[in-house]
């Protein structure tokens, strides 16, 4: 069992830093939301 919660752990953690580092380079979700909402102003 630990070692499946170990393995678990590491695929969030993997996961968190991919979506954060496509948020960070500007092509995200939440960039596109903020853009699309700026482009309405």
């Amino acid at each position: 069992m630990d070692k499946f919660l170990n393995t678990k752990t590491k695929k969030v953690i993997f996961f968190v830093v991919i979506v954060g580092a496509i948020e960070l380079s500007g092509h995200g979700i939440f960039a596109s939301l903020f853009r699309f909402l700026g482009s309405l102003n």
